[in-house]
């Protein structure tokens, strides 16, 4: 099994929300079960922020801490989760690349294996962001723009979410953590190219990590993933990692519904906090 190369390191699935990190992860399970996967039961090990892995790995109670405490003691558990693992450890992360009030890294990289960085056009993640967090478009616009950015924040700075507070920053600092500040390899993948050109951006994916798959393989695992089969299981079963107020989490699953979704002043606004980076990215 590929997973086994690489016993007590982690690969770290991180992105900005709404950028392709689900359908990513979908075609790895579909890939890693001869073609077969079930949205609701994927081949990986949660998210980061996940407080059921900290509980679990570190036999803490994390109610009982302040977000800030639990964030000087996560990169351990992590560390922790990959030692005892004899495969490799594949985990989902909307947190910016930080580090806690020590000045340690949230992330730690002498456990980690590598990461894929999935980028998208910000100005297509406001339509998506505004259904799944069931925002205004204004809304939306404003939260990629904001450096105090997160998701799942903690009433009272205690921790009663499933989830972590996930410090999320404005787009482009987001973008620039993962890019920038690793220790660790990272390849960026452009969730555009994932549309374009599906085989050779996974494919190109899969040798990053250092797994080997026959071509049939990947174009089995990719027609099992593809955006109308995902979207036919969320209708028939539902989508356990769907926000509560959203509709559905696979709304379309193109890319340039800005151009009929935002307003010029809203594109104008996101052009510039970001045109450097959108001009980097080929997005401007």
């Amino acid at each position: 099994m590929p997973r086994a190369q690489f016993p007590h390191k982690i690969l770290w699935l991180a992105s900005y929300p709404k950028s392709g990190n689900t359908w990513f992860r979908a075609f790895l399970t579909a890939l890693l079960n001869d073609g077969h996967v079930d949205i609701n039961n994927m081949d990986s090990d949660g998210i980061f922020s996940s407080r059921y892995t900290f509980d679990l790995v570190s036999e803490i109670e994390s109610r009982d801490l302040y977000d800030e405490e639990a964030k000087l003691m996560v990169a351990d558990v992590y560390r922790q989760l990959a030692a005892d693992r004899e495969a490799l450890t594949i985990v989902k992360v909307h947190d910016a690349f930080e580090a806690d009030t020590e000045g340690q890294d949230l992330i730690p990289g002498d456990a980690t294996h590598c990461a894929i960085y999935f980028i998208r056009n910000p100005l297509d993640i406001v339509g998506s962001l505004a259904n799944h967090m069931h925002f205004s478009m204004d809304e939306a616009v404003q939260m990629l723009g904001d450096k105090a950015a997160c998701m799942a924040p903690q009433a009272g700075n205690l921790n009663k979410n499933m989830q972590f507070t996930q410090h999320l920053s404005d787009w482009a600092g987001h973008v620039n953590s993962w890019t920038i500040k690793p220790s660790f390899p990272v390849c960026v993948i452009r969730y555009e190219d994932m549309l374009v050109d599906t085989f050779a951006t996974f494919s190109g994916a899969l040798s990053f990590i250092g797994w080997q798959y026959t071509d049939e393989q990947i174009s089995t695992a990719i027609a099992a993933t593809n955006f109308d089969q995902l979207s036919a299981q969320e209708a028939k079963k539902g989508f356990k990692e769907k926000a509560r107020k959203s509709e559905r989490f696979f709304r379309s699953g193109t890319m340039g519904n800005w151009h009929k979704e935002l307003t010029a002043e809203q594109v104008n606004k996101i052009l510039l906090l970001n045109k450097d980076l959108m001009e980097k990215y080929k997005y401007a």
